[in-house]
């Protein structure tokens, strides 16, 4: 299928009306070393701690980022929860004006204990929604929204927002007014869902509705053909994790491989893609193109920790990088720049490693994935061609610096590449800023150029490995050696 990239907002803030259950998501994160002598359990030495939205307004920071402008409906409680989620929405530029709060629930709120990218445990604190004079609330900031949406989402996590007489006054407003409405469903019962434009069950919900096990994407069609018959739901995505998608329609079935690269978190993956269906909807993408992109945007999502907001411009890279070797990645100062100051415009942690990289082995591949796993984005600066023969004298490099760095791009770790020519990369860590420095462990911490720059703006510097016997020099060896001729 020929693939049309996603405008550059030529229409920018698209209105999207997104209702559904609103949530505080909450990570300690750290590293654990031991277990308790109180008890048989993980010790988790807590060494950072962040709080994203998560359900409809994870949905709606995706939509914000994305191009879009979310009229973001829901309910919270009224507690501290409540006000930390509504100043994260407000730094996600999610206006919270449309949220109702009431006092008859707690704000649904996830705490993760993460150890690396692994959860250890979760503690939830919900109540479903009851309250009658709230839902009245909700149903009035519905209709006063539906006359200026282009799509409407319905983000049901079964806490209570989106009953019948929710999802019936959005699906049927919808209708009336012409837009299309997208729903992302929670549980067996679809009937509160019928006459919907799209919806987008996964592997496990579209089974339980259908009453069959899916193992493939055979068994995913026919789910998504009864589903679409019985509920009268125009289009069905199912969505399979690792095995991508299919996109069932009138007349129309499409089979969409999984662009997921590293699963590190699924948390937020249906969210971010249902924003990025509704935004493309919203510019007049047509589906099956839409759920291309609906797709990256849920692979770039499993590659992060927590429920992250992927950006337009993340999403049309990875459209991009269906080459073999993505060279978009590898950018020059300014861009580079620009491309960070972007990233952590939207929360992102920035890491930083370098090095000459000249031929590319298993030593270099373990140490950028481990440094992937201390930042959201790893920038990795390449000595250029100069730098190295300084450095390790004639006849390095071997491989060109722009080699290196399309090799070192091609990697899913690597967000960006990026070259400096002096003998250090000072001046690109003085630059970029970066959040988190990383080296590997056979260097001290204290003797890691720009260490000190990192550390006094309150970033971090991070030593986590190092594979021993291995290394350009040696390879080289190797291959010198074994052309000898035997005596």
């Amino acid at each position: 299928m020929p693939q049309r990239m996603l405008p550059q907002a030529t229409v920018p803030g698209l209105p999207v009306l997104i209702v559904g259950d609103l949530m505080l998501d909450r990570y300690l994160d750290g590293p654990v070393e031991r277990i308790s002598p109180e008890a048989p359990v993980p010790v988790l030495h807590v060494r950072r701690t962040f709080e994203r939205a998560g359900g409809a307004g994870n949905v709606a920071g995706n939509v914000a980022a994305m191009g879009g402008r979310p009229l973001l409906v829901g309910a919270v409680g009224r507690d501290a929860s409540a006000d930390r989620l509504r100043g994260v929405l407000a730094e996600a530029d999610v206006s919270t004006a449309s949220i109702i709060d009431t006092a008859a629930i707690p704000t649904t709120t996830k705490t993760r204990l993460l150890a690396g990218h692994a959860q250890i445990a979760r503690f939830d604190e919900e109540s479903p929604l009851t309250d009658t004079v709230a839902r009245g609330a909700i149903l009035d900031q519905v209709a006063a929204h539906l006359p200026t949406a282009r799509v409407a989402i319905l983000s049901d996590y079964a806490k209570g927002v989106c009953d019948r007489a929710v999802c019936r006054a959005v699906i049927d407003g919808a209708t009336r007014a012409g837009i299309p409405t997208i729903v992302d469903p929670k549980g067996a019962d679809f009937n509160r869902y019928c006459n919907a434009t799209v919806i987008t069950p996964n592997r496990s919900e579209a089974a339980a509705v259908c009453g069959f096990p899916i193992r493939d994407s055979d068994d995913a069609i026919r789910a998504a053909e009864s589903i679409r018959a019985r509920f009268t739901i125009a289009a069905v995505v199912v969505t399979l994790g690792e095995q991508g998608m299919v996109v069932v329609s009138v007349g129309r079935v499409a089979v969409i491989p999984t662009q997921a690269k590293g699963v590190f978190d699924v948390t937020g993956a249906g969210d971010t893609a249902v924003a990025m269906l509704a935004v493309s909807l919203a510019e007049g993408t047509p589906l099956e193109e839409a759920c291309v992109l609906a797709n990256a945007a849920a692979g770039i999502q499993v590659s992060r920790i927590g429920a992250a907001r992927i950006s337009r411009s993340e999403v049309l890279a990875a459209i991009d990088a269906q080459s073999t070797i993505d060279r978009g990645k590898v950018l020059g100062p300014e861009a580079l720049g620009a491309a960070v100051r972007r990233a952590r415009g939207e929360g992102k942690k920035i890491g930083f490693t370098n090095g000459c990289f000249d031929i590319l082995h298993h030593g270099h591949v373990a140490l950028l994935e481990a440094a992937a796993r201390e930042c959201d984005l790893l920038v990795v600066g390449v000595n250029s061609d100069a730098s190295v023969t300084r450095l390790k004298g004639a006849p390095r490099p071997y491989v060109t610096s722009a080699a290196r760095q399309a090799v070192l791009a091609a990697l899913s770790s690597v967000a960006w590449v990026s070259e400096f020519d002096g003998d250090t990369p000072l001046e690109l860590i003085r630059a970029l800023e970066p959040d988190v420095l990383i080296k590997g462990a056979d260097y001290k911490a204290a003797d890691v150029v720009g260490a000190d720059l990192v550390l006094a703006r309150g970033g971090r510097v991070a030593t986590p490995l190092f594979v021993a016997n291995v290394s350009t020099t040696n390879i080289v060896d190797h291959i010198l050696a074994s052309r000898k001729p035997s005596p």
